[in-house]
């Protein structure tokens, strides 16, 4: 295993911190064989990404939590062969209060950044999304990019979210608003079919917040960290 350093302080102590438990090797350069770990997807770790994609070979990307978040990275979600975590298992961690799921008028689109839309060769999921939901629907449909306006107000008056896979679907369900995602989708387990958009359903989301509480950790929680992630590196072949 190769810890990739990005010279970013902030990034590199994260790895730091998990490097005395995994006993992996801190790098600057990754070998393309070992198993690579890299925090973000800048500073070369998004072609780190691809690369173990194309070979097959698994990795760990660490990123900021769901719902602890700190730009120091106190916190941090820690996921395989992913960016964002699917290891669903049972928690008894503390989750964020949800609120009554509520009606709306929108559909509102959450396109992959353009960093994901590389890795996950994805640019056209946007417009092949958009047809596949006039199939179904003649709802206004407001597409929100990464970083452009308040999320919170584009939301505001949702019928659902459709998203290929952001920290932002986990959000919207807690705020009560169904969701339709990618199968990289951290909200995955909650989704509904595109087809089913005029009679969505509305799952319960306590186990799955629960689940998704228990892959964040913070700076002081690195050996048991490294004991779930070591178990879901041990399932691969």
């Amino acid at each position: 295993m190769q810890l990739i350093l990005s010279g970013i302080d902030r990034r590199d102590k994260v790895l730091m911190r998990l490097q005395r438990y995994c006993n992996g090797a801190l790098k600057k350069e990754w070998d393309g064989k070992s198993i690579p770990v890299v925090v973000g997807n800048g500073s070369g770790a998004d072609k780190i990404q691809i690369e173990c994609r194309k070979q097959n070979i698994p990795y760990i990307l660490i990123d900021h939590g769901y719902f602890n978040r700190s730009f120091d990275l106190e916190w941090a979600r820690f996921c395989v062969n992913n960016y964002h975590c699917t290891d669903w298992r049972t928690s008894d961690r503390e989750i964020p209060e949800v609120k009554e799921y509520r009606s709306g008028e929108h559909v509102i689109i959450l396109p992959p950044a353009d960093k994901i839309a590389y890795i996950y060769q994805a640019n056209d999921w946007l417009d092949k999304t958009v047809e596949e939901i006039r199939k179904y629907t003649e709802r206004k449909i407001i597409v929100k990019r990464k970083g452009e306006g308040d999320f919170n107000q584009a939301v505001k008056n949702a019928h659902v979210v459709v998203s290929f896979g952001s920290v932002a679907d986990v959000q919207a369900s807690i705020y009560g608003i169904p969701v339709i995602v990618s199968e990289y989708s951290p909200a995955i387990p909650i989704s509904n079919k595109i087809q089913d958009i005029e009679n969505l359903k509305y799952p319960d989301r306590t186990e799955w917040l629960r689940s998704l509480a228990s892959a964040e950790w913070h700076r002081d929680e690195m050996d048991k960290c490294w004991e779930r992630l070591k178990g879901q590196l041990d399932g691969i072949n």
